[in-house]
């Protein structure tokens, strides 16, 4: 497998690696790929996103996206996708270090050194389906073998994108290069998840702000 980065939706894998993605049955699909067309042309969120996607025989069986946060020099990892075949783990394994070098590669522009963490969500449960269950099993071993670990110092929540819906809890997975101290982890958990809602998803202050009171990430006004 080799790997390739799509820097605009005018590459010409995006096409490619946007079939894939609407074709795979994933558990923590919360958005559609037209949120990865908008954080590549996003000029709030267009020079920190890291889209790769691995390739056999021109063909793409994986694909992962991020977002880097300068400012705490940490990163959110959005997704990460293989094809559902024997080699899945090992393909989950080497994509996730792909974009990891995509992501230090950005960090060491700005602060030349690795980021200090990736941040994911995982559903806290699956749906009623088999398939989904299994589906976040794997999910879970994948982040566990590949270094990431279950957090709980947060009662994290994503979401909600109008005020019809309601946010719902998922729980944060962190792969970490240093210490998280209390000074540096909930400010950069804060601001990732400002960058990803906020900024590439376009999601009202309004609903977001709240959010991360509830979550003892942001004081009350």
């Amino acid at each position: 497998m080799k790997f390739h980065t799509i820097q605009s939706f005018n590459d010409d894998y995006f096409n490619k690696a946007v079939d894939f993605y609407n074709k795979q049955l994933d558990i923590d699909f919360y958005e559609d790929s037209s949120i990865v067309k908008k954080s590549l042309q996003n000029n709030k969120t267009e020079n920190d996103y890291a889209v790769i996607v691995g390739l056999e025989k021109e063909e793409v069986v994986s694909v992962a996206t991020a977002h880097y946060e300068a400012t705490t020099n940490s990163a959110f990892l959005i997704h990460l996708l293989a094809i559902n075949n024997a080699n899945h783990d090992e393909m989950i394994s080497e994509t996730l270090q792909e974009i990891e070098i995509q992501l230090n590669e950005l960090s060491n522009k700005v602060h030349s050194r690795d980021i200090n963490f990736i941040m994911v969500e995982v559903p806290k449960e699956p749906n009623s389906n088999g398939h989904d269950k299994e589906l976040l099993e794997k999910r879970v071993n994948s982040l566990l073998t590949n270094g990431f670990k279950k957090q709980s110092e947060i009662e994290y929540l994503h979401p909600n994108y109008s005020n019809e819906t309601s946010p719902f809890e998922v729980d944060l997975f962190i792969k970490s290069n240093i210490e998280l101290t209390k000074d540096i982890y909930p400010a950069s958990v804060k601001s990732n998840y400002i960058l990803k809602y906020v900024f590439a998803n376009g999601i009202s202050r309004d609903i977001i702000y709240p959010l991360l009171e509830r979550m003892n990430l942001r004081l009350p006004l």
